[in-house]
């Protein structure tokens, strides 16, 4: 018996690598920060107060953020989109557009930047979460 994938599977599996391809862009955006700014591995932070070492740590922390949730949402909406495949790529694009918008507003050194990419990534994290609890519970016939 194999598995089926749902005609609009494609979607999905586009979403998770454009998601993948932005994490990407962000290890790119430390490793320019590093050179710029003369941080050295395996140190992962700089010390001070300095703004070069603000905007370097935010840059940082904006990927290390975002590699901390990125597996789940991609897996989560993997899965999810074996039912719900638009639903899925949906989610999985809001995901990946807000997490650009959080790491790009995050970067600029000024941590409160980093909000309205947070909200709209943390909508489709929570929801594709969500939708995929529902619907395994259903699943199980249990309810």
């Amino acid at each position: 018996m194999g598995l089926e994938l749902p005609s609009e599977y494609g979607y999905v599996m586009a979403s998770i690598a454009g998601t993948a391809f932005l994490v990407q862009y962000m290890a790119i955006g430390v490793s320019k920060a590093r050179k710029r700014y003369g941080v050295e591995y395996p140190k992962m932070y700089m010390e001070g107060d300095s703004t070069d070492a603000k905007i370097f740590n935010c840059t940082q922390r904006a990927h290390q953020n975002t590699l901390e949730s990125a597996p789940i949402a991609m897996v989560s909406n993997g899965v999810l989109g074996l039912a719900h495949p638009l639903t899925a790529a949906s989610l999985m694009t809001v995901y990946a557009v807000g997490r650009f918008i959080y790491f790009e507003g995050y970067k600029s050194g000024n941590p409160n930047k980093r909000f309205p990419g947070a909200l709209i990534s943390m909508l489709a994290y929570f929801s594709s979460g969500l939708t995929l609890i529902v619907g395994g519970i259903r699943r199980t016939g249990l309810f």
